[in-house]
């Protein structure tokens, strides 16, 4: 219950949360990237973990540029 009462309160200030923002983009690259390790020398768990790792590191690199660099609003 204290994480959805931190998260509203984030809402209302208008506060990003990171850590969604993470899961978001990782969870949109994780297909992309397993559908290009199909072509790599090694099983389906490998192939699986592997893409795992990349998409949250993809993900990492992503927010933190965002969070240095933020969109200016127009």
């Amino acid at each position: 219950m204290e994480t959805v009462i931190r998260m509203g309160r984030r809402l209302q200030s208008g506060e990003i949360d990171w850590e969604q923002r993470r899961y978001e983009i990782a969870k949109e690259i994780y297909p992309l990237i397993l559908e290009n390790s199909i072509r790599l020398p090694c099983d389906g768990k490998e192939q699986l973990a592997a893409a795992a790792i990349a998409a949250v590191n993809a993900a990492e690199l992503l927010v933190t540029a965002l969070q240095a660099k933020p969109l200016k609003d127009e």
